[in-house]
Formats: C-alpha cells, sequence, structure tokens
C-alpha cells in the first residue's frame, strides 16, 4: 500500500503490477503515461453556460475529436498525470489519485478493450482497473456466500432429527 498526497506517485516501471486501494473518501486509481495519455486525447472539458437555458457543453465535438465530455475535476487528474508519467525521472512510474465513482464510470465509458498504445493493452488495463475498484468486493462477497453455501450443502441442520436419531440408537 502507499500514501497519497498532492504529489505522490508510485510505480515499479511495471504496468501490470499497478495497486489500487479504496481511500476513506473514494477510491485511488493509477495510471501509465500511455493510460494517461489516450485519456487525455479521448476526453473532452465539459463547459456549463448559464443564461435562460442552462446547458451543456463541450469544448470541441465530442463525436468526432473526443469520446466523452467530462468535468474539469476528472480533466485536471488526467492531465496531472500526463505531466507526471511524461517527465523523464518519472520513466516507468505511475501516477496515483483519488478517484469517486462518477469518474470511474466515465473513463469506463471511453476505454474500449481493443485500444493498445505501444503494444499495451491500455483499453483493457483501464477497464480491469475501473472493474476492479468497483465491483471486486461484490464478487469476494459472492463467492463467501458461494462456498458457505457448497459448505453448508453436506450439514445435517435437522436438529430434532438429529436429537432424536441420537436417543433412539
Amino acid at each position: 500500500m502507499f500514501e497519497l498526497n498532492d504529489h505522490d506517485s508510485t510505480g515499479d516501471g511495471n504496468s501490470q503490477g499497478h495497486e489500487e486501494v479504496e481511500a476513506e473518501q473514494g477510491y485511488v486509481m493509477q495510471f501509465t503515461k500511455n493510460e494517461a495519455l489516450f485519456l487525455d486525447d479521448s476526453l473532452t472539458l465539459m463547459l456549463e453556460r448559464e443564461g435562460d437555458e442552462r446547458r451543456v457543453y463541450s469544448m470541441r465535438p465530442v463525436q468526432l475529436t473526443a469520446r466523452l465530455a467530462v468535468p474539469l475535476d476528472l480533466m485536471d487528474k488526467i492531465g496531472k498525470a500526463v505531466v507526471y508519467t511524461t517527465t523523464p525521472e518519472n520513466q516507468g512510474k505511475e501516477y496515483a489519485f483519488e478517484i469517486d465513482i462518477p469518474e470511474l464510470f466515465m473513463i469506463r465509458e471511453v476505454a474500449s478493450s481493443f485500444i493498445e498504445i505501444e503494444g499495451e493493452p491500455v483499453g483493457l488495463n483501464l477497464k480491469r482497473k475501473i472493474c476492479a475498484l468497483l465491483y471486486a468486493k461484490e464478487l469476494e462477497l459472492e463467492s463467501r456466500d458461494a462456498r458457505l453455501a457448497q459448505l453448508m450443502t453436506g450439514i445435517n441442520l435437522d436438529v430434532q432429527a438429529s436429537a432424536i436419531d441420537g436417543v433412539d440408537s
């Protein structure tokens, strides 16, 4: 595990060896250089304009050059990841940051599993990281419940019948 602060990121040069932990108020995720660059290219800034009608716009056309318009907070996080992971002294390291559930789902929307950059399966890696954060606890509970159910099938829970059987013997 690692501590997270505004300038702290960890990485051992192995993009498969990322560490994800749940933070107190959200989740912590790590991006490789290729993941950060892919997301930076795939997302655009969502803008709200107030007037007679409250409308939401994007900085560039969503369908032509970007896949999804996202809030400024997420764009900031991705921008920091780009700067951190492309700095020569951080080569091979991942950028760690806090992320919330809506942001995870936004990234999931653009993380197509077939996307590869420089041989790195960026889309698949992002999907796995996101799904692990969102669903790992539920899957663990489901697995535990299934194991308990399997163990319970061989146990005779009819206490009265067992007691009576013991008396008759």
